[in-house]
């Protein structure tokens, strides 16, 4: 069961893998993605959080240089996440917290990424 939920999500990350960006941002919506794809086990089954994962939020978290590159982060993260399967938002969120940093903004179907500063 979990070698096909593990399946089924890296297909879906797959699918995903379209380039987009938001707004004035400088960060595309697919490097968000590449850099937090290994954030998604613990998204969807909790558990501990790896190692690359954590890498990819301090690279996030390096890479925002204003209030745009943020905002189009919020609304990548929530559009890829809303096609991800069983994604639980609180793990989504509480990951920042587990890497030992901090994220701008809470991740969950009803955010309005627009309002992020």
């Amino acid at each position: 069961m979990a070698v096909t939920k593990v399946a089924l999500v890296a297909s879906m990350m797959a699918c995903m893998m379209i380039t987009c960006s938001y707004g004035e941002s400088s960060l595309s919506c697919d490097q968000v993605t590449i850099w937090l794809t290994p954030c998604i086990p613990y998204g969807v089954f909790g558990g501990n959080v790896t190692s690359l994962c954590c890498q990819g939020v301090y690279s996030l978290n390096a890479a925002y240089k204003n209030g745009d590159d943020r905002r189009g982060a919020c609304q990548c993260i929530k559009d890829r996440a809303a096609l991800i399967p069983g994604m639980n938002y609180d793990h989504v969120n509480e990951v920042p917290g587990r890497c030992g940093t901090k994220c701008p903004f809470k991740v969950y179907p009803s955010t309005n990424c627009s309002a992020v500063q």
